[in-house]
């Protein structure tokens, strides 16, 4: 049976696609988070290094007897997202492209690339660099704790809270390059918004951080804007490609139009 042409699919044939997709995304990631689970040990005493590097006296406590079994189905939960989440934007990108022109999908390979890389390395700086910051912060506040103990669910909400906020955020110069070449934003736009950008990032870092210390917010929010400028610079080299395109087409019918005008002479 041959497959149907996605630019000639009618609307129920594209909810049909739709469904089709995220079903494969269920699929794949059920299959993740099963493996995750089989390491679910592992995966939690990864997770729980930033907390147990900042002392001795840093440990869990239990206040339900199913807590920690859900804490770490939590864990795999969130884990199997971001392990899966290359396939997963496979599934979304497959989706949209039909709706675009030829010349517009020539970066679907790097886009996918990209989109996956940004998105764990997002993580990978919260988890290294903002979350033990801003947790030993938090904990800094327990004035004359003998111990600091708390619950793996609670731990691992704020863990997560940093973890994919940051991962989000680090999209942005993709979502912006992506916008800069269907015609949505130009360079000129970005730099004119600036300052509404950065009252946007400082308040999605205020969000994601559950502390009021400014440092946290900026240490959080400092990338995000670096992100958006690196976005800007993605925006530019759309702009100047599209520009080169329409001088080189404009040259081209400007050379069929000459022989055709020497003719009528």
């Amino acid at each position: 049976m041959t497959k149907a042409d996605p630019n000639e699919m009618s609307f129920f044939e594209h909810l049909e696609e739709l469904r089709g997709r995220i079903f494969k995304s269920l699929i794949l990631w059920v299959v993740v988070f099963c493996v995750c689970f089989f390491f679910h040990k592992e995966i939690f005493e990864f997770l729980a290094t930033p907390y147990k590097n900042l002392g001795e006296n840093h440990g869990f406590t239990m206040i339900d007897p199913k807590e920690p079994f859900l804490a770490h189905i939590r864990a795999c939960f969130w884990v199997s997202i971001i392990l899966s989440s290359g396939l997963i934007f496979y599934h979304i990108w497959m989706f949209v492209s039909p709706g675009l022109t030829k010349s517009e999908k020539w970066f679907a390979l790097p886009f996918l690339i990209f989109m996956s890389l940004f998105f764990i390395l997002g993580c990978l700086f919260s988890f290294v660099q903002v979350f033990p910051t801003a947790l030993d912060y938090l904990i800094s506040y327990n004035y004359g704790g003998s111990q600091n103990l708390v619950t793996r669910s609670y731990y691992l909400s704020i863990l997560f809270a940093f973890v994919m906020g940051m991962g989000a955020s680090f999209e942005l110069p993709l979502v912006i390059f992506f916008l800069a070449k269907v015609g949505v934003v130009t360079p000129r736009f970005l730099l004119q918004k600036f300052k509404y950008a950065v009252l946007i990032v400082f308040t999605i870092s205020a969000i994601i951080t559950p502390t009021p210390d400014p440092y946290i917010q900026t240490f959080l929010a400092v990338p995000m804007l670096l992100l958006y400028l690196l976005g800007v610079g993605a925006a530019a080299l759309v702009a100047k490609k599209k520009k080169e395109e329409d001088e080189e087409e404009a040259l081209s019918l400007a050379s069929e139009t000459v022989p055709v005008d020497e003719e009528v002479r």
